[in-house]
Parts: C-alpha cells; structure tokens; sequence
C-alpha cells in the first residue's frame, strides 16, 4: 500500500519530511525527487500515471504555491479516477481549494501521525485496497469505493476531534 507524495517543487522540503515519517513508520513511499525516471524520461505523465495506479493514497502537500501547479491538481485528478485514499497537507495559511473540502486536511506533524495511525488500521482491519482491484468487478470497485469513503470519513473525524 504505497503512499504518492504529490507536491510543486518548491514545496519539496515539506514533502520530504513527510515522506521520512512515513518511512520511519515502515510505510513505503513514491516521491518523484527520489525516482531517477522521473528525472531522465521524456514521458513525465506515464511516469506518474503509471507511478499512481501502483500506490493506493494520495497525500499532496498543498500551499500557497500549489495554484500555479499543473501538476499537482493532475495527480490528485488521477487518484480521483482511480480511487486511491487521499489527503492533502496544507502548509501555511492559504485557503484551498473547495474541491479538495472532499478529503481529509492534514496541517500538523499529529495529523501526519493521525494519518499513519489511518493507514496502519485500515491495513489491520483488511479494508485496504488491493492494487489488483483495479481490474477486478464493479462490486469489487463499489467495495473499494465505500472503504476508501470510510478512510476519509474516519480520518476527518479524527482530525476534527484532535486525538
């Protein structure tokens, strides 16, 4: 259950340290910094959309820089599609975007712990997506689709209640 780390590059130091902790925490990672294809290919875009099909989360970092990227609203447009759990990590005081009001907003070093604590107990309680799913039948989409719901729902709960 890899974790894509979407993010503008002058962002890129919030993205690495959350992409430590999640390592620290023995969650495996897709940072586009750390990825020598990502840097050498002249198909950038298969690169992230195959790099995304193969994670299950989305967690973009999201400042006020964010609004000049083409990138990062692609990324979270293609685990849309794909149905991946995604969060996003808003840095500084910037408004997002509405359309991100539909996932869990992290802004603090305990929301990145909230999240792994989210991410470890879907994998406990067997409600993680299988990256097999993709190919798999509608009801095994609707399954996935209502767990993924249940990440969000859950994971915005615990951040709202803040323990």
């Amino acid at each position: 259950m890899p974790v894509f780390i979407s993010y503008r590059h002058m962002d890129r130091a919030y993205a690495i340290n959350i992409n430590t902790r999640l390592m620290q925490a023995n969650i495996k990672t897709y940072l586009d910094v750390l990825d020598a294809e990502s840097q050498t290919t002249d198909d950038i875009t298969g690169v992230i959309t195959r790099n995304i099909r193969e994670c299950t989360h989305l967690l973009a970092v999201v400042s006020e820089q964010t609004a000049r990227s083409w990138w990062v609203p692609f990324e979270i447009g293609e685990a849309t599609i794909t149905n991946r759990r995604i969060c996003s990590f808003k840095t500084g005081p910037t408004e997002l975007p509405l359309y991100l009001d539909k996932w869990p907003k992290l802004t603090s070093d305990r929301d990145i712990e909230f999240f792994i604590d989210a991410y470890r107990n879907e994998s406990m309680l067997k409600r993680s997506m299988s990256l097999e799913s993709m190919t798999g039948s509608e009801s095994v989409h609707s399954v996935n689709r209502t767990n993924a719901d249940r990440f969000h729902t859950d994971l915005k709960s615990r951040i709202i209640r803040g323990f």
